[in-house]
């Protein structure tokens, strides 16, 4: 009884070794992917960054030469600027689809699971 015990504490630890093995190499995968994914989205955003100055510029020296000839007028150019993008509206929306196709499996799995029971008591 004892011998059988130890054997199944023993049994129980390697288990849990090896599950905390593999968590810790998925974890790493995880981790290189975040930070792939990170350093993407600051290099995409340092670039588009870098355009959008140029463009501002060009567009404010163009502004400064119409304004020093006297073709230009402060309410045009009040209509003129842009609104700025908001980031958390789009990130708001891609949440919105990952949380919905989130929804959308665990619904497939319960239906599943639902099809499959009524086909075993069948």
């Amino acid at each position: 009884m004892n011998k059988d015990l130890k054997q199944e504490a023993a049994d129980l630890e390697k288990q849990l070794e090896q599950q905390i093995g593999t968590l810790k190499k998925d974890s790493e995968t995880w981790v290189k992917l975040g930070g792939a994914v990170l350093a993407g989205g600051i290099l995409s955003y340092g670039v588009s960054k870098m355009f959008r100055k140029k463009k501002d510029k060009k567009l404010k020296k163009l502004l400064k030469e119409l304004d020093s000839e006297g073709n230009i007028d402060k309410n045009i150019i009040k209509k003129t600027k842009k609104q700025k993008s908001s980031l958390m509206g789009s990130m708001g929306k891609r949440l919105f689809m990952v949380l919905l196709s989130i929804g959308q499996a665990k619904l497939m799995d319960e239906l599943s699971k639902k099809a499959a029971n009524v086909n075993k008591k069948a």
